[in-house]
């Protein structure tokens, strides 16, 4: 009996054992399920997170439109030096432009020209360059000037439009200031470039070449 009694427990908890184990089985599904859930939310996150990130791509469209935009204005700019050139050269009705620089804080532009005798012009005009303002007037040049203003003119291959184009075309800004000048026994054009960040650039390129003699960042303002 008690043999007996020993092998009716035993099947009875080995029953019991089954039907625990099969009504476990719904609720380990049921959390598979949940897991396989949970794992396409966390793609679909990623995929969301990838898809923001190829729209920030947006930003770049952006930072060109800028830049696009910055360069447009610094070529007004450039334009109203350029004409100021043409209204000097007009007003002396000839002469090698030598230098040309914004001043009164953009207001107008300073243009120097030398004539074929050797006389050095300066005129003044507006912001635009449009228009002169006051009467040009005629410097006195001793004969040291005269010859550096000969020397100039012949070793100028490139003249104030091409020195424009070719500091444009290293720095896009507006330049302030641009003449021919010496460096170390070279004639060169001498200028400053400002970008619309506020960074202002000193090169110097040749005057017959046109290649970059230097070229750095002005950190005296």
């Amino acid at each position: 009996m008690i043999t007996r009694t020993s092998d009716h427990t035993a099947r009875t908890t080995r029953t019991t054992r089954r039907l625990v184990g099969l009504a476990a089985l719904p609720l380990v599904a049921s959390l598979a399920l949940a897991g396989c859930a949970s794992g396409g939310d966390g793609d679909a996150t990623s995929g969301s997170a990838s898809g923001s990130g190829g729209t920030g791509g947006s930003g770049g469209t952006a930072s060109g439109t800028a830049s696009g935009g910055a360069t447009a204005a610094s070529a007004v700019s450039n334009d109203g030096l350029l004409a100021a050139v043409e209204t000097a050269r007009k007003a002396v009705a000839s002469g090698t432009v030598i230098s040309v620089e914004q001043e009164q804080n953009g207001s107008a532009f300073e243009v120097l020209l030398v004539t074929k005798d050797g006389t050095e012009h300066e005129v003044h005009t507006n912001a635009e360059g449009t228009a002169v303002t006051g009467s040009p007037r005629t410097e006195q040049s001793d004969v040291d000037d005269r010859a550096e203003h000969d020397r100039f003119t012949a070793a100028a291959d490139l003249d104030v439009q091409d020195a424009v184009s070719k500091l444009t075309d290293l720095h896009a800004g507006t330049i302030t200031e641009l003449g021919l000048d010496d460096h170390l026994g070279k004639v060169v054009w001498e200028g400053d470039v400002r970008e619309a960040s506020g960074t202002k650039h000193s090169v110097r390129i040749d005057a017959g070449s046109g290649a970059v003699v230097t070229d750095q960042v002005d950190t005296d303002d």
